[in-house]
C-alpha cells in the first residue's frame, strides 16, 4: 500500500472520528437545553435560560416564591461514579441574618456547596447522619439548634446533598441519578445518558426547599422555641 493511499486512508479516518465527536457534543449540547422540559408545569410563569455550563435554568412562581431550578453535574470524584444534582434556590428575603451550610458525606468535589467560604464549623446535632458537614456564619448556633429535630428524617434521605440558609432565601440539593459507569471507568468521564430530569426529581426538589424556607422563617423559629 502505497504512502499517498495510507495518507489520504489517515485523513479519512481523522475526519470521520472528528465528524462523529461533533456530532456527539451537539447531541450532548441538545440534551442540556431540554434537561427540564418535563418539568414547565411545576412552577407558575416558567421560563428557561442556558447555564455557562449548557444545562437548562428554570425560573418561575412556587407556592407564592421565586425559585429556580438548575440540574449540577458533579465534579469527578476519586473511587465513587459521578453524581447527577438538581439544585433549587428558593428567594425569601428578609429572613434572619444567618447563614449556613450542611452538607451530606462531603467527598471534596461538591464545587455547589458554599460551606468552605463560611467562617465556622460545627458538629453536627445527634438526630443527623453523623457524616454530615455543618459550617455557618459564628452566629448560626442558634440556627442548627432549632433545626436539629425537624431536618433528621430529611437529612436521612440518601438524596439529599446539600440545604443552604443565607438572608436572602434557601438552597438544596436532590439527587437524580449516577453517571455511566463504563464512561467513568474508562475514560473517568461524567455521562448521564438521558438527561432530562423526571418530573417527580424536580417536585422533591422544591418541596424540600419549601421545607426548608418553611423551618427556617422567624415564625417558625419563635413558635418552635416556645414550645
Amino acid at each position: 500500500m502505497s504512502a499517498a493511499l495510507l495518507a489520504t486512508l489517515g485523513a479519512a479516518a481523522l475526519a470521520a472520528g472528528g465528524f462523529g465527536l461533533r456530532r456527539e457534543a451537539k447531541a450532548e449540547r441538545n440534551r442540556r437545553l431540554h434537561a427540564l422540559d418535563d418539568c414547565l408545569d411545576l412552577v407558575e410563569r416558567p421560563s428557561l435560560a442556558v447555564h455557562a455550563s449548557g444545562y437548562a435554568i428554570l425560573r418561575g412562581r412556587f407556592r407564592g416564591y421565586d425559585v429556580a431550578l438548575r440540574p449540577i453535574p458533579e465534579q469527578l470524584v476519586f473511587r465513587r461514579l459521578p453524581q447527577l444534582w438538581l439544585l433549587a434556590t428558593l428567594r425569601a428575603p428578609n429572613r434572619g441574618p444567618e447563614t449556613l451550610d450542611i452538607l451530606r458525606r462531603p467527598m471534596g468535589g461538591e464545587f455547589f456547596s458554599i460551606g468552605e467560604s463560611l467562617p465556622s464549623s460545627f458538629p453536627p446535632p445527634a438526630p443527623w447522619p453523623q457524616d454530615t458537614a455543618v459550617r455557618g456564619s459564628r452566629d448560626a448556633g442558634a440556627l442548627i439548634e432549632s433545626l436539629s429535630a425537624p431536618l433528621g428524617p430529611i437529612l436521612s434521605d440518601d438524596r439529599v446533598k446539600t440545604l443552604t440558609v443565607t438572608p436572602e432565601g434557601v438552597r438544596a440539593a436532590h439527587g437524580v441519578r449516577q453517571g455511566d459507569r463504563g464512561a467513568y471507568l474508562l475514560f473517568r468521564d461524567s455521562r448521564f445518558g438521558d438527561l432530562r430530569i423526571p418530573r417527580g426529581d424536580a417536585q422533591a426538589a422544591l418541596e424540600l426547599a419549601f421545607d426548608l424556607a418553611r423551618l427556617t422563617s422567624h415564625g417558625d423559629r419563635d413558635e418552635r422555641r416556645a414550645a
